[in-house]
C-alpha cells in the first residue's frame, strides 16, 4: 500500500508498506493512531513508545480549523499553538471509514501531508519545541 513516511531529520518520502508488520516496521515498534491530526484523512500512525524511546520529530501546529472548533469545546486554542510534539518516524496512509482498513493514500492527502510536514522548517519543529518546553521548565526551578 502507497504510503507516506515522515522520518526524524528528514522531508515526507513515498514508501510502499504491507499491512500491520509494513506500518510497524516503518515506525519501528508498535503502531499507535493519531488520527486527529487530519481527521483521518489521511490517518496518521506512530511509534507507541515514541515519547519514550525516540527523538523529537515535528510540533503539530493549530490551524485555524484546529482552534475554531477546539476553542468551540471550551478550549483556549489560537492558531499557530503547539497541540503535540510527534517522537520518532511515523506514516501517513489512506483510511476507508466505510470498512475500517487502511488503504493507499492519494494524491490530495500526500499533498496535505507535505504542506504540513514538508518544509525544512517543520524538520527542526520537534527539536525547537521540546527545548523551549525543557528550557521553561528549567526556569521555572530557578
Amino acid at each position: 500500500m502507497k504510503a507516506m513516511l515522515v522520518p526524524v531529520d528528514g522531508l515526507p518520502i513515498t514508501i510502499e508498506v504491507e499491512g500491520l508488520g509494513g506500518l510497524q516496521a516503518a515506525v519501528g515498534g508498535y503502531i499507535e493512531p493519531c488520527s486527529w491530526i487530519f481527521d483521518d484523512k489521511p490517518a496518521v500512525y506512530v511509534n507507541e513508545e515514541g515519547k519514550l524511546a525516540c527523538e523529537p520529530n515535528r510540533a503539530v501546529y493549530a490551524t485555524a480549523e484546529d482552534a475554531r472548533n477546539l476553542s468551540a469545546l471550551g478550549g483556549n486554542v489560537e492558531e499557530g499553538c503547539v497541540l503535540d510534539i510527534l517522537y520518532g518516524d511515523f506514516v501517513c496512509v489512506g483510511f476507508d471509514p466505510n470498512t475500517g482498513e487502511s488503504r493507499d493514500i492519494s494524491d490530495n492527502e500526500i499533498a496535505k501531508v507535505k504542506e504540513r510536514f514538508g518544509t525544512l522548517q517543520s524538520v527542526e519543529s520537534g527539536w525547537i519545541e521540546s527545548l523551549r518546553i525543557r528550557l521553561a521548565r528549567r526556569a521555572k526551578r530557578r
